[in-house]
């Protein structure tokens, strides 16, 4: 009654706490009114999901080309005439420059083959690759 009735309007474990110990006392009292408050339906769906604090952005400063680059995969797809299902993507830090390339699977070595050979061979060995 004091947190979901007709006077308790779903004011959170503190208010709920204070209306609660106005006029009652128990062992475990305020864990009770956390657990209480905690499982209300009406109150998980006012507030939403249970966020989690995420780290911040950095800026990373490249200097030149090439030097920094990010991959990701992406799929599967519907398999192509030539067995792809997967799309590499590649963008370099400094410059924005995306590349994306077809992939019939995300295994390394099959990762490892296309930045070689399509990307070492005509930018150079990047100085840092980033990956999720």
């Amino acid at each position: 009654q004091l947190h979901d009735g007709a006077t308790g309007g779903h004011l959170g474990v503190h208010k709920t706490l204070e209306k609660v110990r106005e006029r009652f006392y128990w062992t475990n009292l305020k864990e009770d009114v956390k657990t209480w408050c905690k499982n209300c339906v009406t109150c998980a769906g006012a507030n939403g999901p249970i966020r989690k604090k995420k780290a911040p952005m950095r800026q990373y400063n490249v200097g030149a080309p090439f030097e920094r680059i990010a991959i990701d995969v992406a799929g599967p797809f519907p398999v192509t005439d030539d067995g792809n299902k997967f799309i590499l993507v590649v963008m370099d830090y400094f410059s924005k420059w995306v590349e994306a390339y077809a992939l019939p699977n995300q295994e390394a070595i099959t990762i490892a083959d296309v930045i070689v050979k399509e990307l070492v061979s005509r930018f150079g060995v990047p100085y840092e690759l980033h990956s999720d």
